[in-house]
């Protein structure tokens, strides 16, 4: 479990399963992504190694046109969420 804040909105909440502030969507350039529960924006963690030790995650914006495509191909691989 991680703190973590939405570089858009500024929501802050915990990365963890079923927490309902951050739903993981794969990764982004190699570093796990995730979807912001409040306003919908795609964010990866810049910082995963540094994070499984001071347990507070960066979040980085994920580019709009990238996270287009990766929300497009999420609904086609699981059509229910």
């Amino acid at each position: 479990m991680f703190q973590a804040t939405c570089a858009a909105c500024q929501t802050k909440g915990e990365i963890a399963a079923n927490s309902g502030f951050f739903q993981a969507r794969g990764k982004y350039n190699g570093l796990p992504a995730y979807k912001c529960t409040t306003c919908g924006v795609g964010l990866y963690v810049s910082n995963p190694g540094r994070a499984m030790l001071t347990k507070r995650a960066k979040m980085v914006l994920i580019p709009a046109a990238s996270w287009t495509r990766m929300s497009e191909q999420w609904k086609q691989m699981f059509p229910e969420d």
